[in-house]
């Protein structure tokens, strides 16, 4: 179902925190812009920077380029074998008698010659099968391996970055320091005039530093998120490396384990205080036709049915009832799979019979609140506008925790352990060594007249 609108689209990626990027997107930009806006406001200068180009850049590779790469792979490796990237391995499990009964019933019922062929092909060759298998795991282990490398090469860069702008900003401070030893040196008048104002080159008094940067999509996060964390705490200078973890700690919590909880909580309030159950997809509840296909004789029945059938019955079921309204209703809110541009089941993509029949109940249930609505149209509005607000409310709450909780947090921690500074403990240390390196230097080009 395409013709959506982009609200309805966005929205829609939004509220999928199982299966789209973007919602981790979302978080992961809000949450950068306040963790170099805060770093930048309580720390320093170079802390700030170092956030904003390993937060930002890594959110660049993180999601951008993994779906990049496995974009280019399509059309390099498997155009080079001959295979449809669009086949989905997941439709090569067996059944308990060892058959590929669920890859029969997708062939036999493929919606068009292009998808019959490619699926009779893979199902009557057995080293087809492997190679599809093959494909997808090298294409998975290629495009995590080269963005992790891109990461590790990120970090290293923005460490650099800071110690040469630390080596910069102590250079200038000593060549000014010994061009102002020599004009004392050559006048008294100029001594007087100076006064204490030499003190100004010790004491290393630091700007405040903003900015924001920009975001691309990606898939697989967490197993990367995996890799990019631990290197992260492998390549982390000493004194940061636990905050490394605490950060990485709050990212993992709120972006993937807490993501799904606290929309379902949020569903939970919705039904108990509000009366209105939003466990529908958005793009659902947004839909023009939902009035006709929720009020629909019969749904009752076909969620009873739907529900009661096994995986094979299940999908047998929306493949020969497509013009049931429960069967347009899965196609309408994405849980029933179709081919770009159309309402026509998708034969090469992963049907989850599980997620259609809970997508079932939802309908169901929602079909059953609509019963003594007066103003139908008044009730199904109210429904897409609390589901919208909660997902907005998921973003906001897990970017508010990452993104200002845990900076917070991690700038008192850095207090108590380090005699009220601020700074990081690593960037402390470089700026001291910078300090004294120059220092030493000065102390040679400058001899006493």
């Amino acid at each position: 179902m395409s013709n959506l609108s982009i609200t309805t689209k966005i929205i829609q990626q939004l509220s999928n925190n199982s299966g789209s990027v973007v919602p981790i997107a979302a978080k992961d930009t809000l949450s950068n812009c306040a963790i170099t806006y805060i770093y930048n406001k309580e720390a320093s200068k170079e802390d700030g920077r170092e956030r904003a180009i390993e937060e930002f850049g890594t959110e660049a590779l993180w999601i951008g380029g993994i779906p990049l790469l496995k974009k280019l792979f399509d059309k390099t490796v498997y155009k080079f074998f001959k295979a449809d990237p669009d086949f989905d391995i997941r439709n090569l499990k067996k059944n308990a008698q060892g058959k590929l009964d669920k890859l029969e019933f997708l062939a036999k019922n493929a919606p068009d010659v292009k998808q019959k062929e490619v699926l009779e092909n893979i199902l009557k060759n057995e080293n087809v099968q492997k190679l599809y298998k093959r494909l997808h795991v090298a294409k998975f282990i290629t495009a995590t391996a080269a963005t992790l490398a891109g990461l590790s090469g990120l970090i290293v860069y923005k460490q650099k970055t800071t110690q040469k702008e630390l080596e910069q900003k102590y250079k200038k401070k000593m060549e000014l320091q010994n061009a102002c030893n020599k004009e004392i040196k050559k006048s008294p008048v100029f001594d007087k005039f100076m006064g204490n104002k030499e003190t100004s080159f010790k004491g290393g008094g630091i700007s405040k530093f903003l900015s924001g940067f920009m975001y691309n999509p990606v898939m697989n996060m967490s197993i990367l998120d995996g890799g990019i964390t631990a290197t992260r705490l492998a390549q982390g200078r000493k004194g940061e490396r636990f905050e490394i973890g605490f950060k990485e700690g709050f990212q993992i919590l709120f972006i993937y384990c807490l993501a799904e909880p606290i929309q379902k909580g949020l569903e939970k309030l919705s039904a108990k205080f509000l009366k209105t159950p939003i466990k529908n997809e958005y793009q659902l509840l947004s839909n023009d036709k939902l009035k006709e296909l929720i009020t629909s004789e019969g749904l009752k029945d076909s969620v009873e049915t739907l529900v009661k059938f096994d995986d094979n019955k299940a999908l047998e079921y929306v493949f020969k009832n497509q013009d049931n309204a429960l069967v347009k209703m899965l196609k309408i809110s994405g849980e029933l799979p179709t081919i770009k541009g159309s309402d026509t089941i998708d034969s090469l993509a992963f049907i989850d019979t599980k997620k259609l029949k809970n997508a079932a109940k939802n309908i169901s249930e929602l079909a059953q609140s609509t019963a003594g609505k007066g103003d139908l149209d008044k009730y199904l509005s109210k429904v897409k506008n609390i589901k919208g607000a909660s997902v907005i409310a998921n973003i906001l709450i897990g970017a508010a925790a990452i993104g200002i909780l845990q900076p917070t947090l991690n700038i008192i921690l850095r207090k108590k352990n380090n005699h009220g500074e601020t700074i990081n403990p690593a960037i402390k240390q470089l700026e001291k060594d910078m300090e004294q390196k120059f220092a030493f230097s000065g102390s040679k080009q400058v001899k006493p007249q």
